[in-house]
């Protein structure tokens, strides 16, 4: 059965609903309005350099992701879905869209880092080929928690 949603790079008209659902999960890093203004209107500068992406349906943003690229690395520095569109498999394929990006734009390996507690991301990462690679002891704030630094090779 095809996804009634579609995935799609994310445009500076996506702004709002990217900073609802941001603000709504208190996992996600909170960017400033300049910042993602700045990302999605592809005026970043050098590298590394920014892409984003959104998961669509029926005109409503359901969730992003967004990655660095820098040669042959990547970062996957944050992805969110809308609690109601969770268990969906978004953020699989959010995740998916920007493994293939970073692969195309020529990196090798992709990374990032996630709070020691968060089993549905972990299981996710781990299903995506991330393996864990190091811990950032007390990394997170509110509260106090681990990093778990992951890397899936490209």
């Amino acid at each position: 059965m095809p996804a009634d949603w579609q995935i799609r790079s994310a445009s500076p008209e996506d702004l709002e609903a990217i900073l609802a659902i941001e603000l709504a999960c208190a996992e996600a890093p909170h960017w400033s309005r300049s910042t993602w203004l700045q990302l999605l209107e592809g005026q970043q500068g050098a590298a590394p350099y920014r892409v984003a992406f959104v998961a669509e349906a029926d005109d409503s943003i359901l969730g992003f992701a967004v990655a660095s690229c820098s040669g042959e690395l990547s970062e996957l520095e944050s992805v969110a879905v809308a609690e109601v569109a969770r268990r969906k498999g978004i953020g699989k394929a959010l995740c998916r869209a920007v493994m293939a990006s970073s692969r195309a734009s020529g990196a090798a390996e992709i990374e990032l880092e996630v709070r020691a507690s968060s089993d549905g991301a972990l299981n996710l990462y781990h299903s995506l080929g991330f393996v864990e690679q190091g811990r950032r002891p007390g990394y997170y704030q509110h509260p106090i928690e681990d990093a778990v630094l992951m890397v899936a090779r490209l």
